[in-house]
């Protein structure tokens, strides 16, 4: 047999190692069966060659298998790019590689009867696993002990508004998209031009096209504007998202760096041309884990160059120095890190000055958010107290070009109402809309008059456009409701309109409606007094 010995504990590193499959790949349970199945039939049947059985001691010694080995290795390695899901996850939780290497050595040490030495290399492989249960609380502790987070007064002033949320945007670009040869990819919220805009790719629609077709260009949404405001830019992209095989802009940007991830592609517009820019993030180990960082972006022209750009380049970059450029998901983590800065066991049991990122119960588009200040765009993230509290606890402000991350603290002994509860406040607002036929979406953070306000969106429950702009003052949970975007802009950048009025139910189109009805009687009274 393949392996002679009676004792034979591979069977229990086949399971093992199904479950560690089972983990990243998903149906834990079909991967421990493979892997139990698998290794039952390598002890009982081995390995054969033309029925004889592969001694152990003497494997391997037709050069044609070796030949084949080589030829598959190398087949392998073409394909990488392919393979990279598992890989990067693997290198991302190098506590699973441990665990399995100790895994063996006992195996082996099972094997030789030396009891003392399994079980305390056991006991080692025990420890990693624990460590990978563990291993997103190691990981943001050691973030939030390496990070600053940099104390300031107020959030910085906003220099355009955005209107139109991801949700409206979708719905806006697919209904106008006239291609039937092709489809819209990910929605991704930029500075173009100095306006702001929603961005998306429109890529190839359909199996044979998705290896036969270019990315023809992108479809853009003015993100400033509550009307439908779509437009086509057409330019043939040599490299793109959603095509194979090796115009696939992952495969070429996984073999220029393979151990990586991406943060989320979007597009902008220089020198007529369309650029594809792609944040970077790596990995520096640190005892059991991998730290994420940001390591730049990829910038790939239409033709095909790709230039790769640092951290302390992207300044100095004038398409990129006054957009975005640091990944959402390492803002978020960044953030979220920060309930383990006074410790793990603190975050567990004490809960003192410990947050939670305020996230809107099935919201579309989740914090942060992108938003334009004076100081450029900036991800946003509200937090909350840890557990049954729902209060404004920080704001953390994440430059979106450079990852500094500000953090406004809330005075507590103010009573300040947070983005979850804040929908609330808006349905009681409009008690005659029918909810089941409309939503609240996207609750954003604006600072008027040195007051905190949420901005949300009213929209159809099929996001086919915007009914109402609404603020909610986070003091007194008043709403003031726009219905107009000159009302938005003039009430973020002024803060102009009389909250009074609107405290009484008035919107500027209600207050017109009852002027026009008084003037009306004042007419009819008029008329009746000549009559007499």
């Amino acid at each position: 047999m393949f392996f002679r010995k009676k004792r034979n504990p591979f069977l229990t590193v086949g399971i093992l190692t199904g479950a560690v499959l089972g983990l990243f790949l998903g149906n834990i349970l079909f991967w421990i069966i493979i892997g139990g199945l698998i290794s039952y039939l390598i002890e009982k049947k081995g390995f054969s060659h033309n029925k004889k059985i592969i001694d152990v001691k003497k494997p391997f010694t037709k050069i044609g298998f070796w030949i084949t080995i080589v030829i598959l290795i190398l087949v392998l390695y073409f394909f990488r790019t392919w393979f990279h899901p598992f890989v990067i996850g693997l290198y991302t939780y190098p506590s699973i590689i441990f665990m399995i290497v100790f895994a063996l050595f006992s195996a082996f040490a099972f094997m030789k009867k030396k009891d003392k030495l399994r079980y305390g290399l056991m006991a080692i492989s025990l420890m990693f696993f624990m460590a990978f249960a563990l291993n997103d609380v190691i990981v943001e502790r050691y973030i939030v002990s390496d990070t600053d987070y940099y104390i300031i007064n107020e959030l910085p002033d906003s220099s355009q508004v955005r209107i139109v949320p991801l949700a409206v945007a979708e719905r806006y670009a697919k209904d106008s998209l006239q291609k039937s040869r092709e489809r819209l990819g990910d929605f991704d919220f930029v500075n173009m031009n100095n306006s702001l805009v929603w961005t998306t790719p429109r890529v190839p629609d359909g199996f044979i096209l998705h290896f036969t077709q270019k990315v023809q260009g992108l479809m853009t949404v003015n993100a400033e504007k509550s009307s439908r405001q779509t437009k086509m830019i057409s330019k043939e992209f040599k490299i793109g998202e959603d095509i194979g095989i090796a115009d696939n802009i992952y495969w070429k940007l996984y073999k220029e760096t393979y151990f990586m991830d991406v943060g989320e592609i979007y597009y902008i517009i220089e020198d007529e041309d369309i650029l594809t820019i792609v944040p970077i993030i790596k990995y520096h180990f640190r005892f059991p884990v991998m730290i994420p960082y940001f390591d730049g972006v990829y910038v790939v022209d239409s033709a095909g160059k790709i230039n790769k750009y640092l951290p302390d380049e992207i300044e100095y970059i004038d398409y990129l120095k006054n957009n975005r450029a640091y990944p959402e998901a390492l803002a978020r983590l960044y953030v979220e890190s920060y309930q383990y800065h006074l410790g793990v066991f603190n975050a567990w049991f004490f809960h003192k000055d410990q947050i939670e990122i305020a996230d809107v119960y099935g919201q579309k588009n989740r914090q942060p958010f992108l938003m334009p200040t004076n100081d450029g765009l900036k991800w946003i993230i509200a937090a909350e107290p840890y557990g049954e509290s729902y209060g404004v606890f920080k704001v953390f402000v994440v430059d979106a070009v450079t990852g500094k991350i500000d953090m406004l603290e809330m005075d507590e002994d103010k009573t300040l109402t947070g983005p979850v509860r804040v929908v609330d406040y808006v349905r009681k607002r409009f008690p005659t809309i029918d909810w089941g036929e409309f939503t609240i979406i996207e609750p954003r953070p604006y600072v008027i008059n040195t007051k905190l306000y949420w901005m949300l969106s009213i929209t159809p429950a099929d996001f086919a456009g915007i009914s109402n702009t609404v603020f909610v003052d986070a003091e007194t949970n008043d709403v003031i409701s726009f219905e107009t975007d000159d009302g938005v802009i003039e009430f973020v950048s002024k803060g102009t309109i009389a909250i009074e009025d609107e405290k009484e139910g008035l919107t500027t189109k209600d207050k017109e409606e009852l002027i026009k009805d008084i003037e009306e009687k004042l007419e009819e009274l008029k008329g009746l007094i000549e009559e007499e």
